[in-house]
């Protein structure tokens, strides 16, 4: 449960100027030592050459919610491109896990770990599901009392994951609406881009942009302010640079060194959402680790590529050699998980010499059938292979994940079973990953056919906690004791 202390600061009106503390765009540094969105810089009269935007996480409505190396990258990313284009962005998160008015939530290493949690009713289209919902972020009158004390800006920019997760979005849209009233507001990502018609139809927004957020934003600014984004931040390597003095504090560093994949596996939306694969120079993503550890002293890399290790002599590689050399003593992650065919003996001692440290690879399944009729991702020869290099390099079973994809149509209590078991003698650690259905895929309709719940029609249903295409006996009970059971067996190992 959330605790929100008591704080006079939530009553702030948009004129209140009495706790200056850090200006995103100046840098000036009062009283106090902590930066907060609800700040008004010193300097307005500068300021108010630069035309303000307001950047805005929503909050997440689910069933759970865990803060796996989450940071709204999108926006961050959007961010520099606006600073740089003449712009003056503000960041409010309402997802942050350390809003100065709130109860710290517990978290790993410093670096991840719960969301705040408050018990909210069921949308009627999941009321017969036995769960507790929940919206996961800052208590809503904190963010009202956060975007209250900001100065009116020109426009709002709102971000957007899961196609379920659209109720988050709708309050947090209304929300804006009630402070900011007149004031346009832009919806991009996950959400807006693979189901633009619902979200037209459900949120309140003055226009939903699909796609990468860069290529249309500069055209939606004008339309809707007739102020322009300077043609500066074209810069390429600026389309994956995000700005992390935009958030309130920096725990690690969310990288990207390339966007999109170059493989069109059918569960995944990547090639949906971003068309073209797109790698940064290595000097460039040196240069930005390099900046990150010397200004905000972060130690942790949360890699958010989703191919790092495509032709990995050319990228990966000389990236992992280099930090390893410049940055020393890093700490390296890798939520989305890592193309196990390209990790061979050379990659893995590479990424053990550049300091990894949670590695997850994404197997999906054991069954080479399976990866011939959807992508033709990786056999389950080639991960043998690679978690034994891995092995060889020095790494833990423990730290080894293998992401399995579960609930998929077609797919059987057994081979699950047998997926699990053959990753554990391979030396990796399984690691259950629910499938969910996702519009525009090339397994959409297969998961439509086999799907228990109207997804063409409900985006709720997308939830993969429902396991909405799954064969019968894939269930939460199953599942639960299969987790059980693999932790039990890597505890042994370990």
């Amino acid at each position: 449960m959330e605790r929100v202390k008591e704080h006079p600061a939530i009553a702030a009106k948009q004129d209140d100027r009495k706790s200056l503390i850090l200006c995103c765009a100046c840098g000036d540094l009062s009283e106090g030592g902590r930066s907060t969105v609800s700040e008004i810089c010193r300097t307005d009269n500068v300021r108010m050459k630069r035309p303000r935007i307001l950047l805005l996480n929503p909050w997440i409505h689910d069933f759970a919610a865990y803060d796996l190396w989450a940071r709204p990258m999108g926006l961050l990313v959007l961010g520099k491109l606006l600073r740089v284009g003449g712009w003056d962005p503000v960041l409010v998160d309402c997802l942050s896990t350390s809003h100065h008015l709130m109860e710290p939530v517990k978290v790993r290493d410093q670096t991840h770990g719960r969301f705040a949690r408050t018990p909210i009713p069921k949308p009627p289209a999941l009321a017969d599901v036995a769960r507790t919902y929940s919206r996961y972020g800052v208590h809503p009158h904190l963010i009202a009392a956060d975007l209250s004390s900001l100065a009116r800006p020109e426009a709002v920019l709102v971000s957007s994951m899961m196609t379920y997760w659209y109720p988050g979005v709708r309050e947090a849209v209304d929300l804006v609406r009630e402070i900011f009233p007149g004031v346009p507001v832009l919806l991009g990502g996950v959400y807006a881009s693979l189901i633009p018609e619902h979200a037209r139809r459900h949120i309140a927004a003055d226009e939903v942009i699909t796609g990468p957020g860069e290529t249309a934003l500069a055209k939606a600014l004008f339309r809707h302010t007739r102020k322009r984004l300077n043609g500066r931040s074209a810069v390429p390597h600026l389309a994956l640079t995000p700005e992390l003095d935009l958030m309130e504090h920096i725990r690690f560093l969310p990288l990207l060194t390339s966007r999109g994949c170059p493989m069109r596996c059918t569960y995944c939306a990547s090639g949906k959402l971003v068309p073209s694969f797109l790698r940064r120079a290595v000097p460039d993503v040196i240069e930005e680790i390099h900046s990150a550890r010397v200004k905000f002293g972060v130690r942790d890399i949360a890699l958010y590529d989703d191919a790092f290790l495509v032709d990995a002599p050319s990228h990966a590689i000389p990236i992992l050699e280099a930090a390893a050399e410049q940055a020393p003593g890093m700490r390296w992650h890798t939520p989305n998980g890592l193309h196990a065919a390209a990790i061979d003996a050379r990659v893995a001692r590479a990424m053990k010499k550049a300091g990894f440290e949670t590695i997850r690879l994404g197997v999906e399944s054991s069954s080479d059938t399976f990866h011939e009729q959807t992508g033709k991702k990786v056999s389950f020869q080639a991960v043998t292979t690679a978690v034994r290099h891995l092995k060889d390099a020095g790494f833990r079973t423990d730290q080894i994940g293998a992401y399995l994809l579960v609930g998929v149509p077609g797919q059987s209590r057994q081979q699950i079973e047998q997926d699990v078991e053959r990753c554990l003698e391979a030396g990796a650690y399984p690691k259950l990953a629910e499938y969910s259905p996702i519009p525009g895929t090339a397994l959409w309709p297969k998961a439509l056919e086999a799907a228990k719940y109207p997804i063409d029609r409900e985006p709720l249903f997308h939830n993969c906690t429902l396991l909405a295409a799954a064969e019968p006996g894939v269930d939460a009970q199953f599942l639960g004791g299969l987790r059980a059971r693999i932790r039990r067996l890597v505890e042994s190992i370990a």
